[in-house]
Parts: C-alpha cells; sequence; structure tokens
C-alpha cells in the first residue's frame, strides 16, 4: 500500500517543484535591481550555426550578453565557444543535451548541470524536478531563469515580438532569447531591438553584471502573475505611454464610469490611467515628477488627435498624487472604493510588501476635462527645449 501511495504521490511532486521553481521562479535569479536600467540578453541552445551573425549583431551595438549553451553543441562548435569567449559575452550551462527534467534520473540531471562550468544553469525549458535545485546547489550554481520571454520560437511577426519585448522590458530585466538554426525569428528580432533598446535608454550588459537576488515567494508570485497581466493589457487595449526604463504611465481607452463631474459625464468616452506597480516602488519622487510629466506630454499629442476622447481619470488610493498634474479629486462611489481598495491592498503587497493598514487614504476619482488637459499638457508638448 505504501508503495502504491509512493507512485500516486510521485506525480504529485514533480508538478509541485515545476509549479514552485518554474512557474513562480522561487529561489531563482530571475531580474536584477528594479532602479538600474541595465537589463542582460540571455541566449539558450547554442553554439550554432546562428552563433556568428548573433555575435555580429552585439558587436555591431556594443552590447555584451550571456550565452547559455548546450554541452553538445559546445562539442560540435568549439571555434564558437573560443569566439564568444574572446568577444566578451558570458558563458553559462543550458545542460549537455536539451532533454527536459522529467525525463531524466536524478544522476543523469547531475550531469546535466555540471555540462559546463560556470555560476548559472538554466533547465532545458525552465522545467524542475523536486531534485533541480538540491543538484544545482551541489555543484555550487544557480538557477537563472528570465522575466521577459521573447517567443523567438513562435512564428509569430518578429517586428510584432520585438514590439513586445520593447513593452514588457523593465529596467533589470532578463530577456530570453535563443541561438538555435530553427529559430531564424532571433536574427530579426535583435536587428529590431538593439538599437532601441539603447535609444530608449537601456544599457544591456551580461547576466553577471546585474545586481540579482534569489526570488521570495512573494516575488515567485508576482512572476507567476506576468501573464495574466499581458492578458489583461490585451483585452482592455493598454498603451504604455513611452517604452524608456522608467516610463510609468499607461492608458486604455473606456467609457467614464461616472460620477459625473463637471467637464466629464459618465459615459462619455474617456482613457484611464494605470500606474506601473513593478517599476514605481524602485523610483524616488523626483524620478515620479520627471516621468509623469513626460508621459502626460506624450498622452497630450494622442489626445488632441483623437477629439472623441473627453477625459482622463484614474480611480485608487494614490489618486491624490494626480493633483499634482493638475488633476481634480472627487469622491467615489462605496462599490468603487470596495473593488479600488482591495485591489491597492493586494498590489501594495505584491510589489511592496507592505501590509494593509487603516491610515491609508481612501479611494479618490483623479479627472482632468480634455479642454483642461489639453492647456495645461499640450503647450509642454509644443514648447522649444532650452538651450544647453
Amino acid at each position: 500500500m505504501e508503495v502504491v501511495a509512493l507512485i500516486l504521490l510521485l506525480p504529485a511532486f514533480y508538478l509541485a517543484a515545476d509549479l514552485i521553481h518554474r512557474w513562480m521562479g522561487v529561489g531563482s535569479i530571475a531580474w536584477g535591481s528594479r532602479s538600474s536600467p541595465k537589463i542582460a540578453l540571455t541566449f539558450d541552445d547554442g553554439p550554432s550555426t546562428h552563433t556568428q551573425a548573433i555575435l555580429e549583431r552585439l558587436r555591431q551595438h556594443g552590447v555584451k550578453a550571456t550565452f547559455f549553451v548546450l554541452g553538445s553543441q559546445a562539442q560540435k562548435y568549439p571555434e564558437l565557444m573560443e569566439r564568444i569567449r574572446a568577444e566578451g559575452h558570458q558563458i553559462e550551462s543550458h545542460g549537455q543535451v536539451h532533454r527536459p527534467a522529467f525525463f531524466l534520473w536524478p544522476w543523469q540531471e547531475a550531469r546535466q548541470i555540471r555540462a559546463i562550468p560556470g555560476r548559472f544553469y538554466r533547465p532545458p525549458h525552465g522545467i524542475h524536478t523536486p531534485f533541480t535545485r538540491w543538484l544545482t546547489k551541489a555543484a555550487g550554481k544557480q538557477i537563472a531563469l528570465w522575466d521577459v520571454e521573447s517567443k523567438d520560437w513562435t512564428k509569430q511577426d518578429p517586428q510584432a515580438l520585438a514590439r513586445r519585448i520593447l513593452v514588457w522590458c523593465k529596467p533589470g530585466s532578463i530577456v530570453l532569447l535563443h541561438d538555435n538554426d530553427q529559430f531564424p525569428q532571433t536574427l530579426a528580432i535583435l536587428d529590431e531591438i538593439l538599437p532601441r533598446l539603447k535609444e530608449l535608454g537601456y544599457q544591456p550588459v551580461r547576466l553577471d553584471e546585474l545586481e540579482t537576488r534569489p526570488l521570495t515567494w512573494r516575488e515567485g508570485l508576482m512572476r507567476a502573475s506576468q501573464g495574466g497581466h499581458e492578458r489583461y493589457f490585451i483585452k482592455n487595449k493598454v498603451e504604455r505611454l513611452g517604452l524608456g526604463p522608467f516610463d510609468y504611465l499607461a492608458v486604455s481607452p473606456c467609457a467614464f464610469p461616472g460620477p459625473s463631474q463637471p467637464g466629464l459625464q459618465k459615459g462619455e468616452p474617456s482613457l484611464e490611467v494605470h500606474l506601473d506597480s513593478v517599476r514605481t516602488p524602485a523610483m524616488t519622487q523626483i524620478q515620479l515628477l520627471r516621468e509623469g510629466r513626460k508621459g502626460f506630454t506624450l498622452l497630450a499629442e494622442y489626445v488632441q488627435s483623437n477629439p472623441e476622447i473627453r477625459g482622463i481619470w484614474g480611480i485608487s488610493q494614490a489618486a491624490a498624487g494626480l493633483r499634482v498634474f493638475g488633476f481634480h479629486l472627487a469622491p467615489v462611489t462605496f462599490l468603487q472604493r470596495l473593488i479600488s481598495g482591495t485591489a491597492s491592498a493586494w498590489f501594495l503587497w505584491l510589489y511592496r510588501g507592505e501590509l494593509p493598514r487603516r491610515s491609508l487614504p481612501s479611494a479618490l476619482l483623479g479627472y482632468s476635462p480634455r479642454e483642461e488637459f489639453l492647456a495645461r499638457w499640450l503647450k509642454k508638448a509644443k514648447a522649444p527645449e532650452n538651450p544647453q
């Protein structure tokens, strides 16, 4: 009976290990400091016949990256391994062969982890067994995952994939790409993102140059919620106001939910303001003010070109902060206050680690009618820059 029970429980142990350590990433490296514009581009599966083309693009843009290589490929292309090292890139282990850990005995997985010397190990597909973390620690390594997946292994349009990377890249991000001749999308994606990342203010570096630490359980929940966050953006047509490292404002089109206010009536076409819960905790008050002004200046140009938009608004416990940007404040209904307060309490804990407090302000409506918003921000958008 005990043997039967163990056999039945074994799949549950494997599933739990993969859920906690791959999907959530608890205990792994998945991103760096959110207060620095440094990010790490990482390439799995190589070296390959695409390695030289990847290296040429990285060299052209002065970018250093990290290659998680396979032992079998390293043996096949020793000259490419030497070239990766010679050009100053970091080399880490992706195992001996690209086989999911589910299909390896523990002693085989141990050999996988030790296939390539280095500080980090990235399991193929990120898949974990109940033994992966113990074996990695025994090898003196750290699991390295990611927080931005390029999806270069799909057949999607590479320009759309590049745009997606730029939208979801954040300070400290670890971007997953591939050095694999079966995925031709990667080269086209690099052609798009390498110049843009630097233009936007990001600093691509090697993984060992990021300020990293293992994810806590709370941060694991943050990582697990990323897919839902992206689906929410798509469903509600949320657009970021700027793609720079610290651009924290986004808006989505909707009918103004009310209560009706002077210059903005319930049901009128409007834009809801969203604040980035990942970026803002790591930003100073001066940064928040500067980047907020930049975001609303960009938004003014969009509002001017869309005359159907009658106002800008947001409901939050942090709505009082919109006053500095010229927004009016107004009370909300009990239901709006309840929904916003519950959401704010969750996000405060998830992204800041703060527990609910009675001293927190009640949710308020911050709003700006179209004419007032344009009068304040369109002049800033058109104003010439001061000479240096």
